[in-house]
C-alpha cells in the first residue's frame, strides 16, 4: 500500500468528524435569501458602506472602548478571505465557520484578549487583566452584531460577551459594582445589569436602553467616565427581542420592561427612587418617551438621542433608505421577514407614539434633553410632536457636518452634565 493510500483513511475520518457549524449564516436571517435592496441613498449615518451586509460601525465600537487595531484587523481578515459567500457583493457573509467568517475573526481577536487577561491575572496584575477582558467583551459584542434572534453563533458570542463584561467588573474594584437583576414582565424573565460606583451610598441612577445595533458593553465609557464621575448609578437594559429581554416581542406596547425596571429600582436600597433618569438612543428613545409620557410621576429625567418619533415608522422615503441588515434586523424582532419589506411597512405605524395616540398635547412635566444633527431621522414634524408635548424641552442640535465620533462623544458627555444638574444641582 502506498504512502499517500494509508494517510486515506485518517484524513477521510478528519473530514468525517470534524466538528462543523451548521447554523444560517447572519445575511440570510429574517429576509428569506432575498438580494438586497438599493436604498434611495446611502446614509452614513447607518454605518452604510459599500461590499458588506452589515453596517460598519468602527467610529462607534472605538468609542466605546474598542483598540481600532484589532477591529481592523479583524475586518482585514474578513475582506481578503477567499471563501465561498452567501452574498457575493457582500465582504462578510462568508458561509463557513472559519477565516474570514464575521463571528470567527471577532471571536478570535477577543479570545486573544482572554489569553492576555490570563496571563495578567496570573503575574498579579488585575489593572491589564481588567482591561483586557473589557476589550474581550467589545469585541466577542461585535462578533454578535447585529444581534438577531435565531443566529446561533451570535448568541454564543454575546454569552461570552456578558461573561468577561463581569470578570472584568469584579477582579478590578476600580470599575465599581455590577451586578445583574431579573424580573418577570408579562410572565417572561428579563435581565439587566446595575452598574453602582460603591456599595457606601444611596445613588440616583439612569435607565440606559441599548438600541437593537448595541448591547450592554457598548456604554462602558458613559458609564465609568462621565456617570461614575458624578456618582450616578446606570441601570443597562435592552430592546424587546434582545439579550436579556430576547423573550419580549416587539409590538405596540414595547416599554414594559422599562417601565417594570422603574418599579423594580424603586425598591432596591441602594437606589434613590425620586432621582430616576432614562437615556434612549434611535429606536431605544422611543421607548423612553413612552416611559415618560405613562410613568411621568417615577421619572425625573429623560435623555434622548436622535429619537425615532413618528416619521421613521410612518415615512416610506425614510423605510427605502435602510440597508437589508436595518430591515431584517427591525423585522427580525417583530417575527416578520423582511424579504416583502415594502408590504410590511403600514404595519410598522404601530410603533409610531403618534399613531399610538400617546403624542397629543399632553405636556409631560418631565424634564427633557434631546441631542440630534441633521442628519438625523428626525423630521422638523417630530420636533414639533416633542415640542407640544414636552414641558420642560431642551433641543441641542449639531451641526450636519458634525464627525459622528466627535458627535457621540460629545452628546455622552453632555448627557452626563445633564443628569448631574437635575439631580444634583452640578454638572
Amino acid at each position: 500500500m502506498s504512502e499517500n493510500a494509508s494517510e486515506t483513511p485518517q484524513n477521510l475520518s478528519e473530514i468525517l468528524f470534524k466538528p462543523k457549524f451548521d447554523y444560517p449564516e447572519t445575511s440570510f436571517i429574517s429576509n428569506g435569501g432575498v438580494k438586497e435592496p438599493e436604498p434611495s441613498f446611502k446614509n452614513d449615518k447607518l454605518g452604510f458602506q459599500d461590499d458588506f451586509y452589515r453596517p460598519i460601525l468602527a467610529y462607534d465600537w472605538t468609542i466605546n472602548g474598542g483598540n481600532p487595531l484589532d477591529i481592523y484587523e479583524a475586518l482585514s481578515r474578513i475582506c481578503v478571505a477567499r471563501g465561498e459567500r452567501n452574498r457575493e457583493n457582500c465582504l462578510d457573509t462568508i458561509r463557513e465557520y472559519g477565516n474570514g467568517h464575521w463571528n470567527y475573526e471577532f471571536n478570535t481577536i477577543a479570545q486573544k484578549r482572554i489569553n492576555k487577561a490570563h496571563e495578567n491575572e496570573e503575574a498579579g496584575d488585575v489593572h491589564a487583566a481588567s482591561h483586557n477582558y473589557r476589550l474581550a467583551s467589545r469585541y466577542f459584542a461585535i462578533a454578535a452584531y447585529p444581534f438577531l434572534k435565531g443566529d446561533v453563533l451570535a448568541l454564543q458570542s454575546d454569552a461570552l460577551c456578558r461573561k468577561a463584561y463581569k470578570i472584568m467588573h469584579e477582579i478590578d474594584p476600580h470599575n465599581g459594582i455590577i451586578q445583574e437583576h431579573s424580573f418577570n414582565v408579562a410572565e417572561k424573565k428579563v435581565t439587566g445589569y446595575l452598574h453602582l460606583p460603591n456599595l457606601e451610598k444611596v445613588y440616583p441612577c439612569v435607565i440606559i436602553i441599548c438600541p437593537y445595533e448595541s448591547n450592554i458593553t457598548a456604554f462602558y465609557y458613559f458609564i465609568e467616565k462621565e456617570l461614575k464621575a458624578l456618582n450616578i448609578a446606570a441601570f443597562v437594559i435592552e430592546m424587546p427581542g434582545a439579550g436579556g429581554c430576547e423573550k419580549l416581542n416587539l409590538r405596540d406596547n414595547y416599554s414594559d420592561a422599562v417601565e417594570e425596571t422603574v418599579k423594580y429600582l424603586g425598591n432596591l436600597n441602594c437606589i434613590d427612587a425620586t432621582n430616576i433618569g432614562i437615556y434612549g438612543y434611535g429606536m431605544s428613545a422611543a421607548v423612553a418617551i413612552r416611559v415618560a409620557i405613562l410613568s411621568g410621576n417615577k421619572v425625573k429625567a429623560l435623555a434622548l438621542t436622535s429619537p425615532l418619533v413618528h416619521s421613521f415608522f410612518t415615512d416610506r422615503k425614510i423605510l427605502h433608505v435602510l440597508p437589508l441588515c436595518l430591515r431584517s434586523s427591525l423585522c427580525n424582532r417583530l417575527d416578520l421577514s423582511a424579504d416583502c419589506f415594502e408590504d410590511l411597512m403600514p404595519q410598522f405605524k404601530v410603533l409610531s407614539l403618534k399613531e399610538q395616540g400617546l403624542l397629543s398635547g399632553r405636556n409631560c412635566k418631565v424634564n427633557t434633553f434631546v441631542t440630534l444633527t441633521d442628519s438625523d431621522f428626525v423630521s422638523a414634524n417630530d420636533v414639533s410632536l416633542l415640542q407640544s408635548n414636552f414641558e420642560h424641552l431642551t433641543i441641542n442640535r449639531q451641526p450636519k457636518d458634525t464627525p459622528l465620533a466627535v458627535f457621540h462623544k460629545d452628546a455622552m458627555t453632555q448627557i452626563a452634565r445633564y443628569f448631574g444638574e437635575i439631580f444634583y444641582g452640578q454638572g
